[in-house]
């Protein structure tokens, strides 16, 4: 039996923030039968189109479904041959269809198609769509694009970053379905386990740099992986739709027996390995590779991306034939005036006398006839009626159920808003549409109460974060009585934020590339790397600075070399967290991902201690991680969205699963403000965490921070699929005191939490990015895009103030 290629794919593709309809389409085929996976191997796809939505999104639809259908019915061996073919074949479609259709004329699109079979890759693209291809942390451009830019760049005319900028970068020089023929390049790749494809439209590789990409595909399997790409892409201006289907090879397969990998496709374009391509290498700010659980499927089992919200679903597309439907066409020549001819006079009088007495009879129709009662309609409006009176009772005590009754309502009434109804009918019709809005808000607000969902609004103190550079983090410390924010730039250096929220003030204590920064008691801790010397590895280092009271830091304490003062080589720190006078830093191993140490540093007499260290294995990378005060808690976000936890030993220890105590429900789309009669009545989610006890799990958390209010701490989670915070306390003794070990310390034993309220952004913000608890013990600091202006913004939360947002 030969050997089988298997594969773990996903895609997406998003509209976008700019644009009002998606013209991408994307596809992808894997044959169940061994034989034709044999053959023809698995084939990805992605079109960008163009010429406007109703011919661009045609045009890709075309190229998409032809490429996919006649790919697999070319007999050829050949890969080259039969994928050129079906290109070709495309654009011969696209051209066509736009040849009959004055309306569609310049119609067309891009094409990046890959066929993986055995242990090859053949690339083949038209235009600027790109396919990118990743091993061992390391990323290049397969594909080349066919844009004037690239083209200036190749010939030495325009540096890349010149390109980037030009007014014409968004001119391409070849695509499908503009002109009658066209020139499909081909480039090869053999394939290695492990080895990482992306394919994707410019909306993608225009927002997001090579190196986060990079980042993004080594830290993450294809499933996460490509919802945070386009997440990325979204997040830094989301100007044009957004496609991306990415490709983990698990496993190479056997070429078919005689089978040559050819180096140059049949219209001489060059291979690949021909060219003299750049390879860019990770992110600098990346974390460690994410098991997957999927890993060791079968290449027919493909896991499908998380959803982003309005979002189509993904997977695998099977279109049927496009019909191409001729218009009609006229005779050349100017039309002659008819000739006279009385004989048609008294025929067309008949008629014109014929259709007056329809009209007048219709009319009588409708006058006697539509005022009398439809009996289907009636019945309708009957039924709403019932229901929407049995919901009095329900948004009360059950409004989740109530709601969900409420919106099958809606659906009833809402093809008979544009139904001929008389007028008694109409006058029903309208009351219930009253009726319907006040119970669904009263619903929405007592599902809020029960739910312990407070929303935020626009009357929640925020500030926009405006300067330079880019804002990836933030925390907050505290000076005497003055509070101070500091943030992390994109260029990976530690900024004091204004009174302007601006970026103003560069700290320069810390001499190295920035991955992390946490304020604490008076201090702010910096964990950092700087580049090794004559190809020396790279050192870490943390320094913490005491804050003084400008905000500026005094000479910090560091450690300058952590992997030498632990006598390690295979770590790499990833993550920090701090609490009163303690600071902890996170070590992924190199060789194992599953394998993390943990250390703990102390701060006495202001002098940084030696750290303490401690073992341990976890399932899944880590996101983010923070700690308890008092207690030497640890609490690990991973990249699952699963909360863990730990205690600080000296001996060898294992995370367990944080237990939730009581429900968590998902807060709903819409506030009882927001909504109108127009608007769809809002459900609750199925991912909300009825059944309890149950293990703590947030699948679109961004980040973790701890605080202590009225003496208690509290562990706030950031979620940006619901764009909420969830505010959650540990679960208490009898005494009202966190459990506790012999020695005082928090007991090491599964921690339980309970939900204390949650704050739900809803419409304010499009993207959560961060968060840092109140150094004052207020709340805590949000920190997100706005989704009316797309600009970073701080909201503060004061947790201990009433609600004063309506519901």
């Amino acid at each position: 039996m030969s050997k089988q290629l298997r594969l773990d794919v996903a895609q997406l593709t998003d509209v976008g923030r700019k644009r009002p309809h998606n013209e991408d389409n994307m596809a992808y085929v894997i044959p169940r039968d061994p034989q034709m996976m044999a053959k023809k191997g698995a084939l990805f796809i992605v079109a960008d189109g163009m010429g406007g939505h109703a011919a661009g999104e045609v045009a890709s639809e075309i190229a998409v479904d032809t490429v996919s259908k006649v790919y697999y019915q070319d007999d050829r061996d050949d890969v080259v041959e039969s994928l050129i073919h079906a290109i070709k074949r495309a654009n011969t479609l696209i051209h066509q269809r736009a040849a009959e259709n004055m309306l569609r004329s310049g119609m067309g699109t891009t094409c990046v198609a890959a066929v993986l079979r055995g242990s090859t890759a053949y690339i083949a693209n038209v235009g600027d769509s790109r396919a990118y291809m990743f091993r061992n942390g390391q990323g290049k451009q397969v594909s080349q694009d066919h844009s004037w830019v690239e083209e200036q760049v190749r010939a030495g005319l325009l540096t890349q970053d010149q390109a980037r900028s030009h007014a014409q970068r968004n001119v391409i020089t070849r695509s499908l379905g503009t002109s009658p023929d066209v020139e499909v390049d081909v480039f090869t790749e053999h394939l290695e386990p492990g080895d990482s494809f992306i394919l994707c439209s410019d909306g993608l590789s225009n927002m997001v740099e090579d190196e986060e990409i990079s980042a993004i595909i080594s830290q993450f399997m294809p499933r996460e992986g490509v919802y945070r790409l386009v997440e990325r892409a979204n997040a830094n201006g989301g100007t044009d739709n957004i496609t991306a289907i990415v490709i983990r090879i698990q496993e190479v397969g056997w070429e078919p027996t005689g089978s040559q990998v050819a180096t140059l496709s049949p219209n001489g374009t060059r291979n690949l390995a021909d060219e003299n391509t750049v390879p860019f290498g990770p992110y600098s700010g990346s974390t460690l590779v994410m098991p997957h659980p999927n890993e060791g499927t079968p290449a027919t089992s493909v896991s499908a991306p998380l959803p982003m919200p309005g979002a189509p679903p993904s997977g695998p597309l099977a279109s049927p034939d496009l019909a191409t439907i001729p218009q009609p066409t006229f005779p050349s020549g100017t039309p002659q005036a008819p000739k006279k001819n009385r004989r048609l006079l008294f025929p067309a009088l008949a008629l014109i006398i014929l259709l007056v007495v329809t009209l007048a009879g219709s009319g009588a129709y409708y006058l006697f006839f539509m005022n009398r009662a439809n009996p289907d309609v009636d019945k309708q409006l009957t039924q709403a009626r019932s229901t929407i009176d049995q919901t009095k009772a329900l948004v009360q005590s059950n409004p989740g159920k109530a709601l969900q009754d409420l919106a099958n309502v809606q659906k009833t009434l809402k093809p008979l808003h544009s139904a001929s109804l008389n007028d008694e009918q109409r006058s029903k019709l309208s009351g219930l549409d009253t009726d319907l809005t006040t119970n669904v808000k009263t619903a929405i607000q007592n599902y809020n109460k029960n739910s312990s969902i407070l929303p935020l609004c626009s009357t929640t103190p925020n500030k926009a974060i405006t300067g330079n550079p880019q804002i990836t983090a933030i925390t907050a410390a505290q000076q005497g009585n003055t509070r101070f924010f500091y943030a992390l730039g994109s260029d990976k250096a530690v900024y004091l934020l204004n009174d302007k929220m601006s970026p103003a003030t560069k700290i320069t204590a810390f001499d190295g590339d920035v991955l992390a920064i946490e304020g604490n008691n008076g201090s702010l801790a910096a964990l950092y790397s700087k580049a090794g010397q004559n190809n020396a590895p790279a050192t870490y280092s943390i320094a913490v600075g005491l804050i003084t009271a400008s905000g500026s830091l005094e000479p910090p304490q560091i450690d300058e070399d952590i992997l030498k003062t632990l006598q390690v080589k295979d770590f790499k720190p990833t993550q920090l967290a701090a609490a009163d006078d303690t600071y902890y830093v996170l070590l992924t191993s190199t060789t194992n991902a599953n394998t993390n140490r943990l250390l703990r540093y102390e701060m006495k007499n202001n002098t940084l201690q030696a750290p303490d260290s401690t073992e341990f294995t976890i399932s899944s990378g880590v996101k983010d991680i923070v700690a308890f005060p008092k207690s030497d808690q640890i609490f690990f976000l991973l990249n699952n969205g699963e909360i863990q936890s730990v205690n600080f030993t000296q001996d060898k220890v294992s995370p367990t699963s944080v237990i939730t105590q009581k429900p968590i429900y998902a807060p709903l789309s819409l506030s009882a403000t927001e909504f109108t009669t127009s608007a769809t009545v809002p459900t609750p989610p199925e991912s909300s965490m009825t059944q309890t006890p149950a293990t703590l799990s947030i699948p679109d958390a961004t980040a973790l921070a701890t605080g202590t209010v009225n003496n208690t701490p509290h562990l706030y989670i950031a979620d940006n699929h619901f764009h909420r915070v969830l505010d959650l306390t540990a679960v208490s003794q009898s005494n009202g005191t966190p459990p506790t070990n012999a020695n005082g310390g928090a007991a090491t034993n599964q921690v339980k939490v309970q939900l204390e309220r949650q704050f739900a952004a809803g419409n304010q913000l499009s993207n959560v990015l961060g968060i840092t608890a109140d150094p004052g013990g207020k709340g805590f600091h949000l920190l997100g895009q706005n989704a009316s202006n797309n600009a970073t913004t701080l909201f503060s939360v004061d947790t201990q103030k009433p609600n004063t947002c309506p519901a």
